[in-house]
């Protein structure tokens, strides 16, 4: 007898365990606790699915909870979807779920928003429901902001053509731009480019950007990667610009382009840039992923930054390039393997000699991660004897005494050895206005006290 009564006890626990568990309460005080009070999806191309929120429901209380329907506010007319604990809301309701004591459901939300043929964004909520069992009902609120665009698919222009600012351009696959054909992007214009999307410029492009309207070049994701993580902040979003042997007169003002595979390509032409920015940059390999690429090129620019690509952020092959308060920084963390410079230069590709007229750099800044990001592959005539010069420029690269191309040049390990803060990181050093690896967001204009004040382009 002695043996049975601890038993009983023990089984007695186990039961009232087990029936508290499935114990259910209609009480109006016991109620859901939700992961959040509002849903909130980022902008959100119309007539097309959203990515995915996930939102937790929660029943803190000792006893289990009975929701006899969730649903849309607005019914069936809802522009949003949701998946209730593994139920889809066929006609936007659902019957019949259950949240035990100390335990949560999950619901899936996504949505699709109409088009409305407006420029301007258009705002859409709504409100899931949830009813007890108690006739409490909850509710969690819903938002999203939807844009329309025009949408261009395998597009040749075979005729010149003005892009005005208004809706964003959705390019998917080629845009090109036939030979003698002039394509000119005004300012405020935003170019949004699937995953195969690129420009291909066989005739002449011409960005007109202003200050405050620069012209967008960007991947279509308007989501996140990560809750913290815009795909936008991101690169591998879509192909890049190509500037295609035998095209000419190319000229880009106030130019962002970002989160591409390469930025731009050009062989056998001249392109003029001013006060334009190449961002994020990374594809498959170093050499096919540079911020820009210029083969046998007449390339002038003023106040233009070219940063964090796989590749080289300036690859300059033969050709003539007169650069002027111009940034190239190589930062780039995403990706494995070797990175390329912030500045390479060439005259041999292969079997083929590229004659360099002349490479100018006036009041450049060209920095990165290690002792030296400025390389040079000089194959004829002979490294010293080509036609370059520094003036005025700071860099991160090695002095040499010797070689009288850099004139008034600032030397980064120099100055890091003067101040006593060498091989701290860029945000410790004080360097730019905006260095944040964490949310991957950069700004290279030179901060106020920075070494590097006064030195390449300033935003």
């Amino acid at each position: 007898m002695k043996r049975i009564l601890p038993f009983f006890l023990l089984m007695c626990v186990l039961v009232g365990a087990c029936d508290s568990y499935d114990d259910f309460t209609s009480a109006p005080s016991s109620l859901l606790t939700f992961s959040q009070e509002t849903v909130e999806f980022d902008t959100v191309i119309t007539a097309e699915g959203s990515s995915t929120r996930t939102l937790m429901v929660s029943n803190k209380g000792d006893n289990g909870l009975r929701i006899v329907a969730v649903e849309f506010e607005k019914g069936a007319g809802s522009p949003f979807r949701a998946n209730v604990d593994g139920v889809f809301l066929d006609g936007g309701r659902a019957t019949d779920f259950e949240v035990r004591t100390h335990d949560r459901i999950f619901v899936r939300l996504e949505c699709t928003l109409p088009e409305t043929d407006k420029d301007e964004t258009t705002t859409y909520e709504d409100r899931l429901l949830f009813h007890l069992e108690s006739g409490v009902t909850q509710s969690v609120s819903l938002k999203a902001i939807g844009m329309d665009v025009y949408r261009w698919t395998d597009v040749t222009l075979t005729e010149d053509r003005t892009l005005e600012s208004g809706r964003p351009v959705l390019v998917e696959g080629p845009l090109t731009v036939s030979e003698d054909v002039t394509f000119t992007v005004k300012a405020g214009t935003r170019l949004f480019f699937r995953d195969n999307g690129s420009l291909i410029v066989r005739g002449t492009l011409k960005v007109e950007g202003e200050e405050d309207r620069p012209v967008v070049m960007r991947g279509d994701r308007t989501d996140r990667l990560l809750w913290y993580m815009p795909y936008d902040n991101m690169p591998d979003r879509w192909n890049g610009i190509v500037l295609a042997d035998g095209s000419k007169g190319h000229e880009i003002k106030w130019m962002d382009l970002h989160s591409s595979r390469w930025g731009i390509r050009a062989e056998n032409t001249d392109l003029a840039m001013e006060s334009s920015r190449l961002h994020n940059i990374s594809g498959i390999t170093e050499e096919t992923s540079c911020g820009i690429y210029l083969k046998n090129c007449d390339f002038t620019a003023n106040n233009v930054c070219i940063s964090n690509a796989m590749g080289h952020a300036l690859y300059l092959l033969g050709g003539k390039a007169s650069l002027t308060h111009c940034t190239m920084a190589q930062y780039l963390l995403i990706g494995s393997g070797s990175k390329g410079m912030a500045l390479f230069l060439a005259n041999k590709d292969g079997d083929t000699d590229y004659d360099i007229d002349s490479y100018t750099f006036s009041r450049c800044l060209v920095m990165g991660y290690g002792d030296d990001v400025i390389s040079a592959s000089f194959q004829h005539p002979g490294t010293m004897e080509e036609p370059l010069s520094f003036s005025e420029c700071y860099l991160n690269t090695v002095r040499d005494p010797s070689d009288e191309r850099f004139v008034d040049c600032l030397y980064d390990s120099e100055e890091a050895e003067k101040r006593g803060n060498k091989g701290l990181s860029p945000d410790k050093r004080g360097l730019y206005r905006l260095f944040n690896t964490t949310l991957y967001l950069y700004d290279f204009t030179p901060a106020p006290g920075s070494p590097c004040e006064g030195y390449g382009a300033a935003f």
